[in-house]
This record gives C-alpha cells, sequence and structure tokens, in this order.
C-alpha cells in the first residue's frame, strides 16, 4: 500500500506536488496566524475592490472570521495552479508562461475570496 502511494507520489510533476505540500502548509497557517494571511492577502487584490470601504475601515463581528476564513481557503488556489499547470503543460511550452499563469490563478483565487466575503458582509 505504501510503496503504491510512493510511486504515485513520485509520477506526479514537480510543481504538482508543490501544490499539494503549499495547500496543506498554508491551510493551517491562515488558522495560526490569526487573520494575519487573510489580511495580506487583502492588499494585492484591493484595487480590484475599490468600491468597497477599505480593511480598516471594517468594523463587526464578522471581520475577524473572514480574514481568517480568506486566508485558510486560499490555500485551495494551490490545488486550482497546479491543476492548470498540469493540463496546461503539454500545450504552453514556455516556463516563464506557466509560472505567471500560476501566480495569476493565485491571486485571481485571492481576489474571488475576498470579493465574496466583502460583498456579502457589506451588502
Amino acid at each position: 500500500m505504501l510503496s503504491s502511494i510512493l510511486t504515485f507520489w513520485k509520477s506526479l510533476s514537480y510543481t504538482t506536488r508543490f501544490s499539494v505540500i503549499a495547500f496543506i502548509a498554508i491551510l493551517p497557517m491562515g488558522l495560526f496566524s490569526m487573520g494575519i494571511l487573510g489580511a495580506l492577502l487583502y492588499y494585492p487584490v484591493s484595487f480590484f475592490l475599490t468600491s468597497y470601504p477599505t480593511l480598516n475601515d471594517w468594523t463587526g463581528d464578522w471581520v475577524w472570521p473572514a480574514t481568517i476564513g480568506v486566508g485558510m481557503f486560499w490555500s485551495f488556489g494551490f490545488i486550482w495552479a497546479g491543476l492548470a499547470w498540469h493540463f496546461l503543460r503539454s500545450k504552453i511550452h514556455s516556463l516563464h508562461v506557466l509560472r505567471v499563469m500560476y501566480a495569476l490563478i493565485c491571486w485571481a483565487w485571492a481576489a474571488v475570496l475576498w470579493y465574496g466575503v466583502i460583498s456579502s458582509n457589506l451588502s
């Protein structure tokens, strides 16, 4: 059983393995950082959310759980980016384009999470 799991793990590409490890590492970090990771993720996407008040202007019981939740759920972005890399590496042969795509997917996932949280709590 263990040898088949190790064989499967070794058959995965480096980026897919990195994405799984990043997911496993970032998920608890979002919780244990007590919202710092979620708050830090807000700043790269804040220009996308200019129609809403800034992070410093938010008040209420929803703010701290939102920053913790976004930090935790952002880890799934690594899985989405790893899957995209896996399926597009045969079509896109430029390593630089794949890396930019990976980073954009992680950024876009943070933007989607923050947009969902802000629009549902500040409306």
